[in-house]
């Protein structure tokens, strides 16, 4: 009979990848990169989008808390994701927040709507804890690509350092678990804009021997912490939701190319 020990994406395998992470690497928060002049010489850039059940995120924030690493969490502004308590004690942990916005997909391409919904939810996180950088939210399903409201207006302007994606360094090796996998075969938006050269791996077990070996002088990793299950029924539903969404994507891209 499987347990979680056997299975990839579950919180022991999440805390055997930071375990390793905090041993071979200086992990650094994405406000920290924005906004630093100088970086370690081998750091680990290590970020959290919260896109739904933001409780899972405070059992992985604890996890890093208890190992010395600092991360970047991500919140959208979603009524089951923003909860104001969570997100107080993922920034008292020493974690950063940020912003994972999605307004031009809620706007329907309407960027004057956009951007100020865009203020209005930044103001409401301001409440809370300083907001320093911002994410886009992909939504795969949606036709605006969110991070396309830069073109447009610049968010330097409410005192954002950076955007996870438009302000990344074409140095860094971005690896993310979108799609339940470390590779790039089941993404349609996360990506860095113009990198062309992508490092990737499948499993966990994978990605902690590369972080073993210290290939890499630099990693960046985005994880979403929902999908790290600590139960054998959140697993299951979350592999077959997984399962749901990557067939659903392959349509997609299909139509999009």
């Amino acid at each position: 009979m499987l347990n979680l020990k056997e299975l990839d994406f579950t919180i022991p395998e999440f805390w055997d990848l930071s375990s390793s992470l905090a041993r071979n690497y200086k992990p650094i928060t994405m406000a920290e990169y924005f906004g630093s002049e100088h970086l370690p010489k081998r750091f680990a850039l290590i970020r959290h989008d919260v896109d739904r059940m933001p409780g899972n995120s405070l059992k992985t924030a604890r996890i890093e808390s208890e190992l010395g690493i600092k991360a970047t969490y991500y919140f959208r502004a979603t009524k089951n994701v923003f909860i104001p308590k969570i997100i107080k004690e993922i920034s008292d942990l020493g974690h950063e927040i940020g912003y994972h916005y999605e307004v031009l997909s809620d706007a329907a391409g309407d960027y004057s709507k956009a951007i100020k919904l865009f203020e209005h939810h930044l103001s409401e996180f301001r409440k809370i804890c300083d907001i320093k950088t911002i994410s886009m939210h992909g939504r795969p399903l949606s036709k605006f690509d969110n991070r396309d409201l830069w073109k447009v207006h610049d968010f330097r302007k409410f005192g954002i350092l950076g955007e996870a994606y438009l302000s990344a360094g074409h140095e860094l090796n971005y690896l993310s678990d979108t799609g339940r996998s470390w590779g790039t075969k089941n993404c349609l938006r996360d990506f860095i804009p113009g990198k062309t050269e992508n490092f990737s791996v499948d499993t966990t077990s994978e990605l902690i021997d590369l972080v073993e070996s210290r290939e890499l002088d630099n990693l960046y990793l985005l994880s979403h912490p929902e999908r790290w299950s600590s139960s054998m029924i959140n697993w299951g539903l979350y592999f077959g939701m997984d399962f749901a969404v990557n067939f659903v994507k392959k349509g997609l891209m299909a139509v999009r190319k």
